[in-house]
């Protein structure tokens, strides 16, 4: 049988991940055998989601991280790394408050913050993690992108113009430790049914115009991200790196 999925011996650590896509996440890469550690940015989230995945049988700890505070990131790396020794792949799911709207209309103190969060923070967060990666010689770094990275929105220019960075920072990252048999990639959804982009699908007749531009005709489930984020975390993916997969439902080349 086909090993390759297998992540028995591997360790992921995810912010972002006690809800919705994060949460879906850890759970697939729990059920192909790796240890988990969720975060969220209170303590009560982060510890419900421990509970939950440990009463399903899980291998997990939470480690409570707010990706707006640099040095709770500091503080998230060493006790994500200490819960069980390693940390093989890190799903970087968090983001802070987006702004919606026109660029022309944009706070820009709220775009100062949103770039921040989602590509600085989220390069600490990585280099939290990459030398000791490199040491092992194994290591899967995914970042949660998006369509708007790619597809310009007229009311999500700012969020765009933020996860088009981070898709730089993946690709850099990927060739700089590629060497080390580290990998990086961007995993880039379109609208998924979450609580993140409830606004958006919450309204019946919103959701329908969102659907009717996809062709597959509906907006994502979280559970539809999880394959690609498994194959991005393991050996089955080894020479997958610095690219940006877009999971749209074909949304994009239309």
């Amino acid at each position: 049988m086909y090993n390759g999925f297998d992540l028995s011996d591997k360790v992921a650590a995810l912010t972002g991940s006690t809800t919705g896509m994060g949460f879906a996440i850890a759970r697939g890469l729990a059920l192909c055998g790796a240890k988990i550690v969720v975060s969220s940015n209170t303590q009560e989230d982060t510890d419900r989601a421990a509970h939950a995945l440990f009463e399903e049988g899980f291998d997990v700890e939470g480690v409570r991280c707010d990706v707006t505070d640099r040095r709770d990131i500091e503080h998230f790396g060493g006790k994500a790394k200490r819960a069980f020794g390693k940390v093989d792949i890190l799903f970087c799911v968090a983001v802070g408050p987006v702004p919606v709207g026109p660029i022309q209309e944009i706070d820009l103190d709220a775009l100062d913050n949103l770039l921040t969060t989602s590509v600085s923070n989220n390069l600490a967060l990585a280099r939290q993690f990459l030398p000791e990666m490199a040491d092992r010689r194994y290591g899967s770094i995914v970042m949660v992108s998006s369509i708007a990275s790619q597809h310009p929105s007229k009311i999500l220019g700012g969020y765009g113009a933020a996860k088009a960075a981070l898709n730089g920072i993946v690709r850099s990252i990927a060739i700089e430790w590629g060497s080390s048999n580290v990998r990086a990639n961007a995993i880039a959804p379109s609208f998924v049914r979450t609580a993140f982009s409830k606004d958006f699908w919450s309204d019946p007749e919103q959701e329908k115009a969102i659907a009717a531009r996809t062709p597959a005709g509906r907006i994502a489930e979280a559970e539809e991200v999880v394959g690609a984020a498994i194959l991005l975390s393991s050996p089955a993916g080894a020479y997958i790196s610095g690219q940006v997969l877009l999971i749209d439902g074909a949304r994009s080349v239309t």
